[in-house]
C-alpha cells in the first residue's frame, strides 16, 4: 500500500486544527444515574455470593426484561486453572435479536469490591449498559444482534468472565464488544485498551464518538500495571473489543468513598453518549471483518480523534527520523556558521547539563518535601501543589543556568537564537523517537508526530531567518502542546492515586520523570519561539519573580494536608484464627509508618520485618513497607465447618473427600495440603503456592462445597523427599517408588476467609478502633480449620 504525501500531511495537520464538538447522541443520564443510585446506594456493596449481589442481579435482570431483552442467568462454577481458583458466579446474558445472529456486546460487571459500594466500579458500567441498551433498543431495524453481558465475580479474579467464555451461544455470536470499567469518579471515560485484530473497530470511536478521549500510549501504560478487567479474559478468545474506563478522581476506587454522590453526572453522560454512538456505528459496519493490525489512535482535545494503521505509522516514523536528521544538520550548520564550532559545542553542553540539573532538582524537591514532613506522601491529597513546586523549581534551575552562562568569557557565552535551540533539541527528540518505536510502539506517536512536524518545517524554512524559524517553532509547539499537556496533567494525577494503592513508597523521581518527559517536548519549541540575542533589561526582576514563585509553591506544598476525608490513606487490616488458639494474630499495614489506632485497640503492636508468623499454614505476608502485628482477641467460632472428611482406598491409590458448609454467605475457602503433597486428580483446580498445593473456592453456596482428590498409592519417584512416604521404604534403590502414607492427608488445613471482621460495626463490619476520618480500610478475617487429626481410613477390601 502506497502512502501519498497529502494523506500524511492531513494526519499531521489535523493535530493543530481546531475541532468543533460533535453532535451528542440520545442518552438519558437521569435514568443512568438512577441505576447507579440503586446499585451503589440502595443496595450498596455487592461482592460475589452476598445477598446484596443477588438483589443487584435481580434488579439488572428486571431492567433488561423491561427494555425488551430476552434474559437468562448463567449460573456455574467458573474456574481459572492458572490461579487454582473456582467461584460460584451468576452472569446475566441479555439478548436483543437483530436481523443477523452475529452480535455486538455491551460488557460490564455488577459485583463490587467488598470494601466499596462500587458506584464507579462498576455501577457506572452497568448503568451505562442498561441505558445504552434502552436507547439502542428503540431502533426497530438492527442489522446485528445486541448482547448485554453483565458479569459476576470480576472483583474476585475475573471469575464471571472466565465462566462467560465457556458459554457456547455467547461466544458463537459475539463479534465485537465494548467493555465498561472505571477506577475514577470524574472525566470522560478513556479508551485505554483495544483487543486483537481491531483496527477496524477503533475507527467508529474515532469517527463517531461525540467525546472521544484516549490514546494508544495508554496501552503501554496499562500493560505495565498490576490490573486486569473482564477484557483480559475476553481478548484471549480473539474477539476484538474496546476497553473504556473513567480515571479522574480515582482516590475512591475500591474504598468506602466510592459512592453515587461522588460520581460525576458528566462522566455518566459522556460515557453513555460515546457508547451509543460507537454501537450505532457498528450496526452499519461489517462486524465479522477482521484485520491483523493494531492501530495508533489518540484524541485532540476530547472533541475529535485520529486513528491510523501501521503502514501510515511506519511512513510517519520514517519521515520523522529522516527529516529530523536532515533538519538537525541544517540548523546545526547555520549555528556553527553564526557562532563558531566551540561556542556551538559549549551551548549544546550547557543546555543538556541544564536539562539534567532541572530533572535532578525536581526529584530533589520531592525528596526534601518528604523529609520535611511526618509522612512519606505529603502531596497525596493535594498533588497540584507538588507539581507547582516541581515546575517552579525546574524553572528556577533552568533560569539559574542561563544566568550562570553569563559568567563565562564573552566569546564562550552560550548563544540564544531559534535555530540553535533546535540544534540542541533535535538529537534528543530523534533518540527518544527511536527508543519509543523500539520499546513502546503504541506510544511512539507522542514523539513521532512532533519530530515529523519539526523535521519537515525546519527542513523547508531558511535556518538563518529567525522570524520563519520562530513561526515554524510555533506550529511545532501547537503539535506538542496538543499531544502532551493534557495527557501529562491527567497522567500525573492518575499516578498519584495509583501509587496510593501500590504497596510501595513512591520513589522521589517518579513525578520529576513525567514532568521532564513533557518538558523536553514542550519547552524547546517554546524557547525557540521566544529566544533572542537581545539581553533582558531587568533580569533581576525575573529572578525575583521566580524565587517568589518557588517560595509560594514551597509553602503551599508544605502546608497541604497529606490525607483528607475525600483523599484518604488506604490501610489494611487482617486477622488469623489458627484452630483452637485463645488469641488471634492481627496485622495492620499501609504505605505510611504510623500506627495511629483508636481506643480499645489491641496493644503490644510490633513492626514486622517481613518475617512470617508461626501458624499451621503459610499465611503469606503483606508486601506493604509498614506492617504491624500483635496477638489480639480471638475471632470466635469459624463461619463455616467441616461436615465430612474421609480417606478411602481406590484402585491405584487413595481418595480424599472433604465437605465444608458455610454459616454465612460470601465466604472463600482454601484447601491446603501438607508441603510436598499434590493430588493426581482433583475436582477443583489447584496450584502450588508458598510450597503447598492449594485450591480455592470463592463465594461458597449455601449448601456448601465438596472437594474430592485422588492420590497415587506410591510416590512419584525415589529420593524426592516427599511427605507421605511410608517408613521403611527403600529410597536408595533406583527405580523403586516409595509408598504413599495416606495418614499424611490428615494434615490438610482448610482456611475460611471472610471480608467482614466479627464483632465490627457498619456495613464493612469494622472495629471501632480503626480510624476512618482520613483513612479507608480493606479488611479480612481467616479461620484455619484442621481437617481431622483422627480421621479413619477405610480398610482395603479383600481381593477377589
Amino acid at each position: 500500500m502506497l502512502i501519498s504525501f497529502p494523506r500524511i500531511f492531513v494526519v499531521v495537520a489535523a493535530l493543530t486544527a481546531c475541532a468543533c464538538s460533535r453532535e451528542p447522541v440520545l442518552f438519558n443520564d437521569t435514568n443512568a444515574s438512577a441505576h447507579v443510585s440503586m446499585l451503589a446506594g440502595t443496595i450498596g456493596s455487592r461482592p460475589v455470593g452476598s445477598p446484596a449481589n443477588l438483589r443487584a442481579r435481580d434488579y439488572v435482570v428486571d431492567q433488561l426484561k423491561q427494555i425488551g431483552f430476552e434474559v437468562r442467568v448463567q449460573e456455574m462454577d467458573a474456574r481459572r486453572h492458572e490461579l487454582g481458583r473456582t467461584a460460584r458466579v451468576a452472569n446475566i446474558i441479555g439478548v436483543l435479536a437483530g436481523e443477523k445472529p452475529d452480535a455486538i456486546g455491551l460488557v460490564s460487571h455488577y459485583d463490587s469490591s467488598p470494601d466499596a459500594p462500587g458506584a464507579t466500579d462498576d455501577a457506572l458500567g452497568v448503568a451505562v449498559t442498561l441505558e445504552a441498551a434502552r436507547v439502542l433498543a428503540t431502533n426497530a431495524r438492527r442489522q446485528w444482534t445486541l448482547l448485554a453481558l453483565v458479569t459476576d465475580g470480576e472483583e474476585s479474579g475475573l471469575m464471571g468472565a472466565a465462566g462467560l467464555v465457556t458459554d457456547r451461544d455467547v461466544m458463537n455470536r459475539l463479534r465485537a464488544y465494548v467493555n465498561l470499567e472505571s477506577i475514577g469518579s470524574s472525566g470522560t471515560s478513556v479508551l485505554f485498551e483495544t483487543g486483537p485484530a481491531n483496527a477496524w473497530l477503533v475507527s467508529p470511536w474515532a469517527r463517531r464518538a461525540p467525546h472521544p478521549r484516549g490514546g494508544s500510549y495508554a496501552i503501554e501504560v496499562y500493560r505495565r500495571l498490576p490490573n486486569d478487567t473482564d477484557f483480559s479474559i475476553l481478548k484471549t478468545r480473539d474477539v476484538p473489543g474496546l476497553n473504556f474506563a473513567a480515571i479522574g478522581d480515582s482516590y475512591a476506587y475500591h474504598t468506602a468513598r466510592d459512592t453515587p454522590e461522588r460520581l460525576s453526572r458528566e462522566t455518566i453522560r459522556s460515557t453513555g453518549e460515546n457508547v451509543v454512538a460507537i454501537v450505532s456505528a457498528l450496526q452499519t459496519s461489517d462486524i465479522t471483518a477482521r484485520t491483523t493490525t493494531e492501530p495508533i489512535f489518540f484524541d485532540i482535545g476530547a472533541t475529535t480523534a485520529l486513528s491510523y494503521g501501521p503502514v501510515v505509522h511506519v511512513a510517519l516514523s520514517a519521515i520523522a527520523l529522516i527529516a529530523g536528521v536532515f533538519a538537525w544538520v541544517r540548523v546545526s550548520s547555520a549555528s556553527v556558521r553564526s557562532n563558531g564550532v566551540l561556542r556551538w559545542l559549549l551551548t549544546l553542553f550547557w543546555a543538556w547539563l541544564g536539562a539534567l540539573l532541572v530533572g535532578i532538582s525536581m526529584a530533589a524537591a520531592t525528596w526534601l518535601l518528604r523529609v520535611a514532613r511526618e509522612v512519606y506522601h505529603p502531596w497525596y491529597a493535594r498533588p497540584g501543589r507538588l507539581f507547582l513546586l516541581l515546575i517552579a523549581t525546574g524553572v528556577a534551575v533552568g533560569w539559574a543556568m542561563t544566568r550562570a552562562g553569563r559568567w563565562l568569557p564573552a566569546r564562550a557565552h552560550p548563544a540564544r537564537h531559534p535555530a540553535l535551540a533546535w540544534s540542541v533539541t533535535l538529537p534528543a527528540w530523534i533518540a527518544l523517537t527511536a527508543g519509543a518505536l523500539w520499546f513502546a510502539p503504541s506510544a511512539a506517536y507522542l514523539w513521532v508526530l512532533p519530530l515529523a512536524a519539526a523535521g519537515v518545517l525546519l527542513a523547508i524554512v531558511p535556518s538563518h531567518n529567525d522570524a520563519l524559524v520562530r513561526l515554524a517553532s510555533l506550529v511545532v509547539l501547537a503539535v506538542t502542546a496538543t499531544l502532551w499537556l493534557r495527557e501529562a496533567h491527567d497522567l500525573l494525577r492518575f499516578i498519584v492515586a495509583i501509587m496510593g494503592r501500590l504497596p510501595i513508597v513512591t520513589p522521589a523521581f517518579v513525578y520529576a520523570a513525567v514532568l521532564s518527559a513533557a518538558g523536553i517536548m514542550v519547552m524547546p519549541p517554546l524557547i525557540a519561539v521566544v529566544a533572542s540575542e537581545r539581553p533582558l533589561r531587568r533580569p533581576w526582576m525575573v529572578t525575583a519573580l521566580i524565587l517568589l514563585l518557588v517560595a509560594v509553591a514551597l509553602g503551599a506544598a508544605y502546608m497541604a494536608p497529606a490525607y483528607t476525608s475525600e483523599q484518604p490513606l488506604r490501610r489494611y487490616v487482617r486477622a488469623l484464627q489458627d484452630g483452637d488458639a485463645t488469641t488471634a494474630t492481627w496485622e495492620v499495614a499501609s504505605v505510611e509508618p504510623g500506627l495511629d489506632l483508636g481506643p480499645n485497640a489491641p496493644g503490644a503492636w510490633t513492626p514486622t520485618g517481613g518475617e512470617a508468623i508461626e501458624a499451621s499454614i503459610p499465611w503469606g505476608r503483606y508486601s506493604f513497607p509498614f506492617v504491624f502485628r500483635t496477638a489480639g482477641p480471638t475471632l470466635g467460632p469459624a463461619p463455616a465447618g467441616v461436615s465430612a472428611f474421609a480417606i478411602a482406598p481406590v484402585a491405584g491409590g487413595y481418595q480424599l473427600s472433604v465437605s465444608v458448609v458455610p454459616r454465612e454467605p460470601g465466604l472463600m475457602v482454601t484447601f491446603m495440603l501438607p508441603a510436598g503433597v499434590a493430588p493426581a486428580r482433583s475436582s477443583l483446580p489447584g496450584v502450588t503456592r508458598l510450597g503447598h498445593w492449594t485450591a480455592t473456592f470463592v463465594s461458597m453456596p449455601p449448601e456448601g462445597i465438596a472437594w474430592d482428590a485422588t492420590f497415587p498409592g506410591v510416590g512419584s519417584g525415589p529420593d524426592r523427599g516427599q511427605t507421605g512416604v511410608a517408613p521403611g521404604s527403600d529410597r536408595g534403590q533406583t527405580g523403586v517408588r516409595p509408598r504413599f502414607d495416606p495418614q499424611v492427608l490428615t494434615g490438610l488445613r482448610i482456611a475460611v476467609t471472610s471480608s467482614r471482621l466479627p464483632g465490627g460495626s457498619g456495613w464493612q463490619s469494622l472495629p471501632g478502633w480503626l480510624p476512618q476520618e482520613t483513612a479507608v480500610w480493606s479488611a479480612n478475617a481467616t479461620w484455619v480449620l484442621p481437617a481431622s487429626a483422627t480421621a479413619a481410613i477405610a480398610p482395603v477390601p479383600p481381593l477377589r
